[in-house]
């Protein structure tokens, strides 16, 4: 059940080793940094990112042996059988595999905005193996309101009927993709750099993404925000949650101070940057960690 790409770095180098993690139905992909005996740390990206959002930050957090997962369908993991869809609860199924294939009985969680809330759901799944929960812009998923749940659903089969006319961007160069994220905003040209270089592939013709083009269709199932909080009351683990100053992603900043009184141990700091703050300012967000993880080390 377990292949691990033996060609890997030495211990002590900074440079990322690739793993791959064959679950119960799906080959998966991760980047590796730090000593394999430091605090085992499993890195969770958002929305159509990859593991190579954690590519500035991971080597400024070298007592961690952080495993930052390309999640199904991003990435250089494997993509989900045709006729399949992605579900969110799924998502938090997958990470719980790829924890057991590793053979990790207790670890902590480091979440960016998808992977943030992903991370919130399995702390509240398993709490008793969570040491610690870092979470950046996001604390649960986005839900939706019952009496929304018909139209949603409407919408996400007629998308999902549609799929097959969708068509992929062509980009004749990595520069060109580089150029056309960047002008989307919200995070500098070096980090848009470093999400292409992971995510783009080559076709004739150019180059285009390899995401799962399936993750742009509406999801069929969401959680109400009453579900989500019980998610958040099971979580024993100490949670960090970081907010970026500056982000534009709506409704995040209005359900992170709803949620913040579901949870039961929650430090909540805000740092200058924008929604991929961890990518653009790694430095504010690594010294805000040390100190959580710190300040808990302290207590008796």
């Amino acid at each position: 059940m377990k292949k691990m790409n033996n060609s890997f770095s030495s211990p002590t180098s900074n440079a990322p080793q690739e793993l791959e993690i064959q679950t119960s139905s799906l080959r998966l992909v991760a980047k590796c940094w730090g000593n394999p005996e430091g605090m085992p740390v499993l890195a969770l990206h958002g929305w159509l990112d990859n593991a190579a959002s954690f590519d500035h930050l991971a080597p400024l957090l070298p007592q961690f042996r952080l495993v930052s997962l390309d999640l199904p369908g991003h990435g250089f993991s494997d993509h989900r059988p045709s006729g399949t869809a992605y579900h969110f609860s799924d998502m938090v199924v997958d990470v719980l595999e790829v924890t057991a294939v590793l053979g990790w009985e207790s670890f902590s969680l480091l979440g960016h905005s998808m992977g943030a809330g992903i991370a919130s759901y399995l702390a509240g799944t398993i709490p008793e193996k969570i040491r610690y929960l870092m979470l950046i812009e996001g604390l649960g998923s986005i839900v939706q309101n019952p009496e929304n749940m018909p139209e949603n659903l409407r919408e996400a089969a007629r998308q999902w009927q549609g799929r097959s006319e969708k068509k992929l961007p062509l980009y004749p160069d990595m520069e060109t993709a580089v150029k056309v994220r960047h002008h989307v905003g919200g995070i500098t040209k070096s980090s848009v750099r470093a999400l292409v270089s992971r995510g783009l592939q080559p076709v004739d013709g150019g180059f285009t993404w390899r995401s799962d083009p399936r993750l742009k269709i509406k999801s069929r199932h969401f959680f109400t925000e009453e579900q989500a909080c019980a998610f958040l009351q099971k979580i024993t683990a100490p949670i960090l949650l970081i907010e970026a100053e500056n982000a534009k992603v709506e409704p995040w900043s209005d359900l992170l101070q709803k949620r913040i009184p579901c949870t039961k141990t929650l430090q909540h700091r805000i740092v200058a940057g924008e929604h991929h703050l961890h990518l653009d300012n790694p430095e504010a967000v690594a010294k805000v960690i040390r100190e959580f993880l710190h300040d808990y080390a302290e207590r008796p």
